[in-house]
């Protein structure tokens, strides 16, 4: 990127960023105080605009600016960064599912109400879960096409995880029409796409540093969740043409890495219709 396109991001973010603040402050603050105490408006702008105003915002800004490049780290719903991008696999939905099955994982079940409530339980109750739901992370303007984790032995308070989020089924050159925005992208199982994953390892619950909001504590140290996954499916024979790429340029996040994304092609399985399936080898 250019000297001169860097500064005109800048610009485009300051505006945004200027806008979003003269509206926080006087449409909805100033409104708010009106009818309530100093520290209560305070409280309710604050909830307004971490949880309403700002995650659209961040994630359509972050959509517009990608550039077609891969980003470092995903946001989470308050557009804070969150889980650092280490691993993109090129494949079928097909090829990925089956990958992560025959290395002994399982896809994440859908976050619902129900899916909710049975993760608490099993939480309260230290009882397995292995198809657990994710939280939202967000990529791409979006959240997780898909995800898949592991138990670290039979709680659900400790597992690895890796979501997905297919790179290539929005086109970046629709962003001006109002379809871009509305649309809901399908992915086609059969076909191949790039799926830019962010793996990390739970390792309990607790506060997040920021928000204070109850949350997963996650293994800071994300390269060896990446080596760990790499493994997994290496030695399930799902995956060719391996090497590293790298991001683009760093933002701020707490994880320890050494920015190194893995890349490789899914391949099918010698394994997969084998009762001996090497699953879970890479542990």
């Amino acid at each position: 990127m250019t000297r001169a396109a860097r500064w005109i991001q800048r610009a485009f973010i300051l505006l945004i960023a200027s806008a979003t603040l003269w509206f926080i402050v006087t449409q909805i603050f100033d409104r708010i105080e009106q009818r309530v105490p100093v520290f209560a408006a305070l409280l309710l702008t604050y909830v307004i605009a971490a949880y309403v105003i700002l995650p659209p915002i961040v994630r359509a800004s972050v959509a517009v600016l990608r550039r077609n490049r891969i980003p470092r780290v995903t946001r989470a719903a308050d557009g804070l960064p969150a889980d650092p991008v280490n691993v993109v696999l090129i494949g079928s939905q097909e090829q990925l599912r089956s990958a992560f099955a025959v290395a002994g994982w399982h896809a994440a079940d859908p976050l619902t109400l129900n899916s909710a409530a049975k993760m608490a339980v099993s939480f309260v109750l230290n009882r397995s879960y292995p198809t657990a739901p994710f939280s939202a992370l967000y990529l791409f303007g979006r959240r997780q096409d898909i995800g898949f984790q592991e138990d670290v032995g039979d709680s659900p308070r400790k597992r690895h995880h890796i979501r997905f989020w297919a790179a290539n089924i929005d086109p970046e050159s629709d962003i001006g029409n109002l379809s871009y925005w509305t649309r809901r992208w399908r992915i086609d199982p059969s076909r191949s796409d790039i799926w830019v994953g962010a793996g990390t390892t739970d390792t309990g619950f607790g506060l997040q540093s920021v928000t204070w909001q109850i949350s997963h504590r996650v293994d800071r140290h994300a390269d060896s969740e990446r080596d760990y996954i790499v493994t997994a499916l290496r030695n399930a024979g799902c995956i060719a043409e391996e090497r590293y790429i790298e991001a683009g340029e760093p933002v701020g996040t707490r994880f320890i890495t050494d920015g190194r994304i893995f890349h490789a092609w899914l391949v099918a399985s010698q394994f997969a219709d084998r009762p001996d399936s090497p699953a879970g080898t890479g542990r």
